[in-house]
């Protein structure tokens, strides 16, 4: 198994949370400061990153 097949299978829990923190930022009202309207994605990006250095 390559390096990307065991990344897509170990973040594969992750996959509800990115579609939900998407949705979230697109849907926010836009009187919502812009940090918090994309602290969702922010937090999944940071999660990616650290299972991108740890394999």
């Amino acid at each position: 198994m390559n390096q990307q097949q065991r990344f897509v299978q170990s973040t594969q829990w992750l996959r509800p949370v990115t579609r939900w923190a998407t949705r979230f930022s697109l849907n926010a009202p836009q009187w919502l400061p812009g940090p918090l309207r994309h602290a969702p994605l922010r937090l999944t990006s940071l999660v990616l990153k650290a299972y991108h250095r740890i394999l």
